[in-house]
């Protein structure tokens, strides 16, 4: 009788083992998967507000455009639940709609200003036990943010740029569709600071100071392995 007890104590020992170790490595796997995202979506940019400074007095200009888009994919990895972490790129273009100067005069526009970022990106899953898992979270790095504009009976205009610090703040619901295939849906609040853009016709007056702030909807697809 002992030695059968001791026999199926022994035996539920190490099942208890077996699937302990079985969760830990469920809980490895999970903290070490990588995935990649693509992702999609519309891009609304706040008006961006230069100076050119004529020696002296400054001249202040503000481009208005049209609702842009955004294309992007990052490639990411969950360090353990509920933190992933990834490196993104994407671009966003935008298409000029107008100018004001002075705070006094709006004329028509035409061209575009753009971004190219590289973030890295921390994002924190909210847990449901469903198949959707709400998340947020931000990023910072770089982007080069660009212009090629023309400004109606201007001859100056918003030409190339430069490189600059830039950050997003968002979040948004994944839907799980199968153990390696989710779909998103999220918003990014993007931004770019203190962007310098050469004057268009070569004079030696910079547009100084534009920061590039944008309201991004974007959809995407995300495949674990």
């Amino acid at each position: 009788m002992k030695k059968s007890l001791l026999a199926a104590t022994a035996i539920l020992a190490l099942n208890l083992f077996v699937v302990n170790a079985r969760a830990a490595d469920v809980a490895e796997a999970e903290r070490t998967v990588f995935y990649v995202s693509l992702f999609a979506g519309a891009s609304i940019l706040d008006d961006v507000d230069t100076k050119v400074d004529f020696g002296t007095y400054d001249r202040g200009y503000s481009v208005d455009t049209r609702t842009g888009y955004l294309l992007g994919g990052a490639i990411g990895l969950r360090i353990w639940d509920p933190l992933r972490a990834e490196v993104e790129i994407s671009h966003a273009r935008w298409k000029a709609k107008s100018f004001e100067y002075e705070n006094t005069l709006t004329y028509d526009a035409s061209g575009h200003l753009s971004a190219t970022y590289l973030l890295g990106n921390l994002w924190i899953d909210i847990p449901t036990d469903s198949a959707f898992t709400p998340y947020v979270g931000g990023g910072a790095g770089v982007a080069w943010a660009d212009g090629d504009t023309r400004f109606e009976g201007e001859d100056i205009r918003y030409a190339d740029g430069e490189l600059g610090f830039a950050f997003q703040l968002g979040g948004g619901i994944a839907l799980a569709v199968t153990d390696q295939l989710s779909l998103d849906v999220g918003y990014r609040f993007k931004g770019v600071l203190d962007i310098d853009f050469d004057n268009g016709i070569g004079a030696p007056q910079d547009f100084e100071g534009g920061d590039l702030y944008s309201h991004n909807v974007q959809a995407g697809v995300t495949f674990g392995f």
